[in-house]
């Protein structure tokens, strides 16, 4: 099946590509164009869009009339608990929500085991290259992977998997639900010392059921290539989905090179958890882009992430919340990140959330940033110990909307905080390489595995000295 939208102008990649890697000696204001503005069209009642003759399906599931293009329309089964596999020579239909497993009822102790005595029903939900999963326009319809459960959607980078609304384009927000994963991992609203006397179940986003557990090296399956957009369905007032909802997801999970856009809530939110992202692309998520909270650990790199005028949330919002066993305190290397929107702050940190942020960017685009007022990188002022559980190193900050660089503007006068940018001044502007060990060793709660992070030496998400970008070719055009 072709692809439509997924070709990205060379010219328009290579005006893009200085604004996402600063390496030595570069200090200079970072701007970005807007993005397309984001509509919202009309709903649509079903995914018929003009076809006149039956599709064809496999029998799991229900053929509808296929669309104006000629293509088979399956609509997936509202339960899924055997495996399956959707090719890419159908575009899938989501009408509601879709549940793949049943793990996301009560557990028992023994994880694997509902409440009820009976095994957990297990089903692996495999997605080809260049597939396409509709949701109905106006409607809840949702992807939820269980516990014991996993989706593997291996994309590539010639054919993405895209999650969507069933209407024309991808120019809308709002329009159906999100991806919700679960996994056994830990969640701190499950204290580490009840593991084998007491059953972790958490109450998961957008009433999903269950997740988390005591696994940390849980795995939930492969996400690579994949770009959700248009969720953010608001299933009761004041309460949307995000893009990617990940609910105690382990760190056997694999996620690279993945995009959210325009999602009317989040772009991802890390509920607890020890997953790792790399290669990550947030654009024009209407709330918060990144948001962390109930003891996530995990790690990211090389992430993307800007907001449009319509945007009225932070670009990162930490928290930790849940019983506070242990707090969230991820680690996030070569990310860039620019503002826009209603918001001043670019980072929050509250609920004693911490994070060690290194050799990224944080910045402000003045053409999409309704708030005029004087704007701040970050507000720690409900975080945890600034300099030991809260660090930034080799971090260039310049979230002046004038475009001087103010290395901390915090709404809350921060002394520490201001000192740790301090001391990072001389090796932000010549970044030295990116050493996890060294990190580790220095600052004793930092949890980063010196596995997973490559050694960069230069500050944001796109190596400056690159003859091509890794988000070029594969993510939606105009959203960069």
């Amino acid at each position: 099946m072709e692809l439509k939208k997924l070709a990205i102008a060379t010219a328009v990649l290579g005006s893009l590509g200085g604004l996402y890697g600063c390496s030595e000696g570069d200090d200079s204001t970072i701007t970005i164009d807007a993005p397309t503005t984001v509509t919202n069209p009309p709903p649509v009642d079903n995914g018929d869009t003009g076809g006149s003759t039956t599709s064809s399906c496999p029998d799991w599931s229900s053929a509808r009339v296929k669309d104006a293009d000629g293509n088979d329309v399956c609509q997936l089964p509202a339960a899924i608990l055997e495996d399956r596999t959707l090719t890419s020579d159908k575009v899938w239909f989501m009408e509601s929500r879709v549940t793949v497993g049943n793990g996301n009822l009560e557990m028992s102790v023994d994880e694997g085991f509902l409440s009820n005595g009976n095994a957990v029903t297990s089903a692996t939900l495999s997605i080809q290259p260049g597939t396409e999963i509709k949701g109905q326009t106006g409607s809840f319809a949702n992807l939820i992977i269980t516990r014991g459960s996993m989706i593997m959607a291996q994309g590539t980078a010639d054919a993405p998997i895209i999650f969507s609304s069933d209407d024309a384009g991808y120019d809308g927000t709002g329009e159906w639900g999100g991806l919700i994963m679960h996994g056994y991992a830990p969640h701190n609203e499950c204290l580490t010392a009840d593991q084998g006397a007491i059953a972790c179940n958490v109450d998961s986003e957008g009433e999903s059921g269950f997740g988390g557990g005591y696994s940390p090296e849980d795995n939930s399956g492969v996400l690579n290539y994949v770009i959700v957009t248009e969720g953010g369905f608001e299933f009761a007032t004041g309460n949307e989905i995000n893009g990617i909802s990940l609910i105690g997801v382990g760190s056997g999970t694999e996620m690279e090179y993945i995009q959210v856009n325009s999602n009317a809530d989040d772009g991802i939110e890390y509920y607890g958890g020890t997953v790792n992202t790399r290669y990550l692309v947030l654009t024009n998520n209407l709330d918060d882009s990144v948001d962390w909270d109930e003891g996530f650990s995990g790690n990211i790199q090389y992430a993307l992430v800007t907001q449009g005028p319509e945007t009225f949330g932070n670009l990162i919002e930490a928290d930790t919340e849940g019983t506070l066993d242990f707090l969230s305190r991820p680690t996030i290397a070569n990310a860039t990140f620019v503002g826009g929107g209603e918001k001043s702050t670019a980072a929050v940190f509250k609920a004693t959330s911490g994070g060690f942020i290194h050799h990224s960017v944080f910045t402000f685009n003045e053409a999409d940033s309704v708030f005029t007022g004087d704007t701040t990188c970050v507000d720690a002022s409900r975080a945890a110990a600034v300099g030991t559980e809260l660090v930034y190193t080799n971090v260039i900050a310049d979230c002046d909307v004038a475009g001087d660089v103010v290395l901390l503007p915090s709404l809350v006068p921060d002394v520490e905080l201001d000192a740790n940018y301090a001391a990072q001044v001389a090796e932000a502007a010549a970044v030295g390489p990116l050493d996890i060990d060294d990190i580790n060793a220095t600052y004793p709660v930092s949890v980063a595995d010196p596995a997973f992070f490559d050694v960069t030496d230069y500050a944001g998400a796109v190596d400056p000295s690159a003859t091509s970008f890794w988000y070029e070719g594969w993510t939606l055009p105009d959203t960069l």
